[in-house]
């Protein structure tokens, strides 16, 4: 059975961070949460919090990075996983070295990808990462559907007065690929509302959901933070496009199933937070992971709640089962 935190929300899931390095050097990038650093959890202690996780109900685990593919122990980690893990096992990359491994992780029990790609225009995309691999990340998109690592999601950072404009030909290129679109909000923390970064690319996804939600041909919803898919026709086919809108969405957060795992081996309780991290790293005694896994859990709070001022204006109040 899953555990539940105080505000009635179960953890089902496991968001686990394999490092802070990265071959891309994209501006909004969170990092997940933790400060950039060289440690990193071996596969042996990530198999072992896996499996005290789903001792506790949970079936479903998501990798990321930094940039998970960098890691050579990539394919031992996922295999690893699977040992416990029967439900979805997704990852979370750039795609430069999915090309060369992607069979192999699907071999190993990796499900599907998250492959991030920001603009399909090639200064647009260097701006934005830093990078000119704009080559590899399409042909990763390619290469996660001849493996089978599907449905294929690309990731879609929304940047105000860069990348808007690139939506309608990024519908049709998740079309061609037989992908879905993620339009992603630009997020940061309460005190990041203030950066002059922020203020420059922050852009609401609401006006852009309710032109898709008009031209769409039906709408169905991801269990994860209660998110709209929508179901569009164009040329190419049949495409959905979903919509992950977490500033200042009390809803968004009532609806988070996930409990965070840093490379540097601590429970997270959510992504804006570091003062409530629980570490584990060099704990071996299983009923002691048990207990850190347990506490972090109870230290779950939504980061954006009913009675937040910020929250309310933006999008109204949500209703927690507190327990």
């Amino acid at each position: 059975m899953p555990l539940f935190d105080r505000y009635g929300r179960p953890v089902l899931s496991l968001r686990i961070q394999l490092n802070t390095t990265c071959n891309f050097k994209c501006f909004f990038c969170h990092m997940e949460g933790t400060d950039i650093n060289g440690e990193e959890l071996t596969p042996e202690e990530i198999e072992k919090v896996v499996k005290i996780a789903h001792d506790f109900g949970v079936n479903k685990v998501k990798i990321t990075g930094g940039e998970p593919t960098l890691r050579e122990d990539i394919v031992e980690i996922i295999s690893r996983i699977r040992r416990h893990i029967t439900g979805n096992i997704s990852m979370t990359t750039n795609g430069t070295m999915l090309p060369k491994i992607a069979k192999d992780l699907k071999m190993a029990g990796l499900d599907r990808v998250n492959i991030s790609l920001h603009s399909p225009d090639d200064e647009r995309f260097q701006f934005i990462t830093g990078t000119r691999m704009i080559g590899r990340v399409l042909e990763a998109v390619r290469s996660a559907n001849q493996a089978g690592l599907t449905p294929v999601k690309i990731n879609f950072v929304v940047l105000k007065d860069l990348n808007v404009n690139d939506i309608p030909r990024m519908l049709e290129m998740a079309a061609e690929n037989n992908a879905i679109l993620q339009l992603i909000e630009y997020e940061t923390d309460r005190e990041g509302e203030n950066s002059e970064e922020y203020r420059k690319y922050h852009i609401s996804l609401t006006p852009i959901e309710d032109d898709i939600k008009r031209r769409s041909i039906g709408v169905e919803y991801n269990d994860l933070h209660n998110r709209p898919r929508y179901l569009m026709k164009n040329d190419h086919g049949i495409v959905k496009v979903e919509f992950v809108k977490p500033q200042r969405n009390p809803d968004f957060c009532a609806h988070c199933t996930r409990l965070r795992i840093t490379s540097r081996g601590e429970f997270k309780t959510c992504l804006m937070r570091s003062d409530t991290n629980i570490p584990f790293k060099g704990v071996s005694d299983e009923e002691k992971l048990k207990e850190l896994f347990k506490m972090a859990v109870s230290l779950r709070e939504p980061y954006w709640k009913p009675g937040d001022e910020q929250a309310e204006e933006t999008y109204g109040t949500a209703v927690f089962d507190s327990k």
